[in-house]
């Protein structure tokens, strides 16, 4: 009996071979075309008109078995795309997914008792050495197991190929998602004859993954009572398909940096605080020594002794700020025993710090004592002043400014980007948020608590004896801030490479009708405070860590318009992600620093962050491998032997029949027989 392997689906090859054939009777009716001859002799055709008549049919004939031979040459062809092959309805033959563990702690250097080769090499030659041993009607699927499940390759009885799409497996740095692989491999196997999953791991997989597996009706042996619960929705149904365990690895010893952050101080963003965490995940006395580097100078070394299974935290305070703004975590090894471990991915941690120095911030008031005192105490803001008239007859004397503050006036000219501005109480044709009326004694009843202006503050019992009312256009990134039941009173966007703020009140001076008591309130410093770090890039809040294998969403602060984003990453490869509501989506595969650059539909950047991505895994640092491994309970056993299957491949002989019959038609052709 003959079965086909080929991946193509029954309506898509039907739609080919109806397309080719169509082809090929077109080609036949142009290779059929006579060309014109002009002949001067009037007796030879008189002998050819005499002939007509009797050879009429046999001519049609010859014609016809060119068009058959070319049909029966095409459907050969595409008879053997079908990999027909005889034998695979065995009985005993098997569908086989090897499911390949490329997780990071399968980068441990471990892979045999010399520690010559990595956990993943010694996983390639066993699923090698069981591809190899596959019977002859058994079928078997490459699938890679990290963060995400990848099939790469389709059910396939030839083993060469099969063994080279192993060798070209490489690892990832995170961890392994065990239930999504499992989940794609069952559905994979499903209807499909004899299943078998083989996988081939460390075995260092979370405790909750392993259990997420249902085995369908009935507990498995060694199931505790409570398994007769009801089940989880979310497990993976295995049920009727086999499940083997091959392990790799031999040492468990491992010290790695589980946790890596930084921080700028709030009242002094000049200086900033760093937080390492480290644990020995080992059995034996641990020593290292933990230098944190700021760019390439060590900042700090520290030796470190852990006893077996013990987790230090290391607090750097105080640290001064420099122009370089990366940072990184090392672990290194010591002389004598305990001193080194086989896993070095998690012996370095990456982390970002925004680049900081003092704003340069322009006041264009007459004499607000209010905002100049705010100002004066805040350590990374250098002030000016200018009176309104001052700045009218010269606007370029806000050139080199990072921030401009108009203080009750809205000039005409304003000071060229990417000089970040602040309104109050902007009036007239030249404000930045259209003007939609004035409201009399509002009452913040809205915050948007979520953006980086609105931090930590609360407005709702703040005075205001009347202010202008913002209409806000969200397709220019416009955004309300703080409302009035539904009446805009302070308003933020970004403008091109600026962000513009707009406060619809006046604050409190000499002359002014208008007033409020937010200057009297810790609010207000606070408020520019957290503007000035809105400007500068430097929220406290903004997370530039990432944990590899984890898909984040990235806020693009205000950028509008942008639909994908273009990443970088550590090796240099360059990958697109899509930009919805301001957010890019992040996966970090690799351990390192990354750049991200929001794109316009025109391909102009509108944006551009760094980021930085560590493993982070307690479970994947904990890297001692399972000799046993359970799944829901049930004990997977090491596959056994295949059994002898015979099958034999067509599709060389169909091959060798279509070349046979172009010969043919190749002859008739030119010998005049078939024209």
């Amino acid at each position: 009996m003959v079965s086909f392997l080929s991946p193509i689906g029954g309506t898509m090859f039907l739609y080919l071979t109806l397309g080719a054939a169509a082809l090929a009777v077109s080609a036949y009716i142009i290779k059929m075309r006579r060309r014109r001859f002009e002949v001067p002799f009037a007796q030879l055709w008189r002998r050819v008109l005499d002939q007509k008549d009797a050879n009429a049919l046999w001519k049609q004939l010859k014609r016809l078995i060119s068009l058959f031979l070319i049909l029966a040459i095409l459907g050969v062809i595409l008879f053997a795309a079908l990999d027909p092959t005889l034998g695979a309805v065995d009985r005993r033959a098997r569908s086989v997914i090897v499911l390949l563990d490329a997780s990071a702690s399968m980068k441990s250097m471990d892979g045999d008792d010399k520690g010559g080769i990595s956990r993943l090499d010694a996983a390639k030659d066993k699923a090698k050495r069981l591809v190899d041993g596959m019977g002859g009607g058994d079928v078997a699927m490459i699938m890679k197991v990290d963060g995400q499940a990848t099939p790469l390759s389709r059910f396939s009885t030839d083993a060469p190929m099969l063994d080279k799409i192993i060798d070209g497996i490489v690892g990832s740095d995170t961890p392994a998602d065990l239930t999504r692989a499992l989940g794609a491999a069952a559905d994979a196997l499903r209807d499909r004859p004899n299943p078998l999953i083989v996988l081939v791991s460390d075995g260092a997989f979370p405790e909750p993954q392993l259990e997420l597996v249902s085995w369908g009706s009935g507990a498995p042996e060694g199931a505790g009572a409570g398994s007769a619960a009801a089940p989880n929705l979310a497990a993976v149904d295995l049920t009727g398909i086999d499940v083997r365990y091959l392990p790799v690895g031999k040492r468990s010893d491992n010290v790695g940096v589980i946790a890596f952050n930084v921080r700028r101080y709030i009242a002094n963003k000049a200086a900033y605080e760093v937080y390492i965490e480290v644990e020995n995940f080992g059995q034996e006395m641990a020593h290292r020594k933990l230098t944190l580097y700021n760019g390439d100078t060590a900042v700090d070394v520290r030796e470190l002794h852990l006893k077996p299974g013990e987790r230090t935290r290391q607090i750097y305070s105080k640290l001064p700020a420099s122009d370089e703004n990366r940072l990184r975590a090392s672990l290194r090894p010591m002389e004598g025993a305990g001193g080194s471990d086989p896993f070095a991915l998690d012996d370095q941690a990456f982390a970002l710090l925004p680049a900081r120095k003092k704003q340069k911030v322009l006041m264009v008031t007459e004499d607000n004592l209010f905002l100049e005192g705010a100002l004066l105490v805040y350590d990374n803001a250098d002030p000016h002043k200018l009176t309104p008239a001052e700045y009218t007859a010269n606007p370029s004397l806000a050139d080199g400014m990072d921030v401009v503050i108009f203080d009750d006036i809205t000039p005409e000219v304003l000071p060229a980007a990417p000089t970040n501005l602040v309104f109050f109480h902007p009036t007239g044709e030249h404000s930045p948020f259209a003007i939609h009326g004035e409201i009399d004694h509002p009452h913040i009843t809205n915050l948007d608590e979520g953006h980086p202006v609105m931090r930590w503050i609360t407005l709702a019992d703040v005075y205001m004896d009347k202010s202008n009312v913002f209409a806000i256009d969200a397709k220019k990134g416009e955004a309300a801030l703080a409302s009035a039941i539904d009446a805009p009173v302070i308003a933020a966007k970004r403008d091109g490479h600026r962000k513009i703020l707009a406060f619809g009140f006046s604050l409190p001076a000499g002359g002014r009708e208008s007033a409020t008591d937010l200057p009297m309130r810790v609010a207000f410093p606070m408020l520019l405070v957290n503007t000035l770090d809105w400007f500068s890039g430097d929220q406290a809040d903004l997370l530039t860590t990432y944990r590899t294998g984890s898909r984040e969403r990235v806020p693009l602060d205000g950028v509008v318009g942008a639909t994908e984003a273009e990443v970088k990453g550590p090796d240099g490869t360059l990958t697109a992600t899509p930009v919805i509501d301001g957010l890019a989506t992040f996966y970090g595969s690799r351990v390192g620093y990354y750049d991200l650059a929001a794109k316009a539909p025109d391909g102009k950047v509108m944006a551009q962050i760094e980021l930085a991505a560590n493993l982070a895994s307690p479970s994947e640092s904990d890297i001692a491998p399972s000799a046993e491994l359970s799944l829901g309970h049930k004990k997977l056993e090491a596959p056994e032997t295949f059994a002898v299957t015979h099958s034999q491949k067509l599709w060389i002989y169909f091959v060798l029949f279509a070349l046979a019959l172009i010969v043919v038609e190749w002859v008739t052709y030119h010998r005049r027989i078939t024209v």
